[in-house]
């Protein structure tokens, strides 16, 4: 009777083992910021790993893989997200999730031959490939040419532009940050992009649903510098309008609702102030050439 025999497949016995290279590309400064002893002591040699059962029991350890997750979160994220602090970003946010993910950047540093795998190290010998720690410097340099090869090889630039364009809260760690307020300003006033309804946009709702009564509400956030030109053109449209027109306007601004504006000019209820306030609206539009509304029945 014949016998098939097979050849072995080449694999290690240890899980993490593949990792071994990866931690051993890790600059020395940023190891000895490691507060845990037995991760930032393990060997330098893959002999060292091979023949050091206490140092194979920390490789297979979750603790090592959280470090080269981290580890590398915080190496590549510079090259990432230029100008933005990791810090400011949830554990939701795509592009914060996309470095925590060591093997894009571990096989995009074996892809730009910067970093060997295991089964190469075994098979070619190098066993003392890490002895010494490799430079600060070169680490930087493997990495700003491997993360773009990474992210290009993934798609992240059209994820990075995507979800900066569109972010939303659960992106944002507790933390303030000026990306963060910016959020918050955008998404509650006009420049959001999100379904949602925005705050100037439920003011227009409530005055159409209430005769355009009281939905004012004083903006603090609005831009000095707009405010600013804004008021200067609206005291010289002041000049162009009737006696009349200007009681009603300095009325409203000192804080009269339209019941108390009509009594007080003669109107026989506050339709009439209402549509007079709609007109001048209108003509300040066509004076300052913006678009405030006023054609959608919104009211000053």
């Amino acid at each position: 009777m014949a016998i098939k025999i097979e050849k072995k497949k080449k694999f290690l016995p240890y899980r993490n083992a593949e990792f071994i290279p990866a931690y051993l590309f890790i600059p020395k400064e940023l190891l000895d910021q490691v507060n845990d002893e037995s991760l930032r002591s393990l060997p330098r040699t893959l002999r060292g790993f091979m023949y050091d059962k206490a140092a194979i029991k920390v490789v297979e350890s979750d603790l090592f893989l959280l470090l080269i997750c981290d580890m590398y979160a915080y190496m590549v994220w510079p090259f990432m997200c230029p100008r933005e602090k990791r810090e400011i970003y949830s554990g939701y946010d795509p592009m914060w999730i996309a470095a925590h993910n060591p093997n894009i950047w571990i096989h995009a540093l074996m892809d730009c031959n910067y970093l060997p795998d295991i089964y190469s190290l075994m098979e070619n010998c190098e066993l003392d490939y890490y002895h010494n720690f490799l430079p600060l410097n070169f680490v930087e340099l493997a990495l700003e040419v491997s993360v773009h090869a990474g992210m290009a090889m993934n798609h992240l630039f059209d994820v990075y532009e995507t979800v900066r364009a569109m972010p939303c809260e659960e992106d944002f760690d507790f933390r303030a940050s000026n990306q963060k307020k910016d959020f918050y300003r955008k998404w509650y006033h006009t420049q959001t992009q999100h379904p949602q309804i925005s705050l100037d946009g439920f003011k227009t709702d409530y005055a159409e649903e209430h005769d355009g009564l009281e939905w004012d509400i004083e903006d603090e956030s609005a831009n000095f510098e707009n405010e600013s030109t804004v008021k200067v053109l609206a005291e010289q449209f002041m000049e162009t309008l009737s006696e009349k027109d200007k009681q009603i306007l300095q009325l409203r601004l000192e804080g009269y609702t339209m019941e108390e504006v009509a009594e007080k000019l003669g109107y026989a209820n506050h339709s009439g102030v209402l549509k007079r306030l709609r007109k001048i609206g209108q003509a300040f539009e066509k004076y300052a050439d913006v678009d405030y509304g006023f054609d959608g029945k919104r009211i000053i």
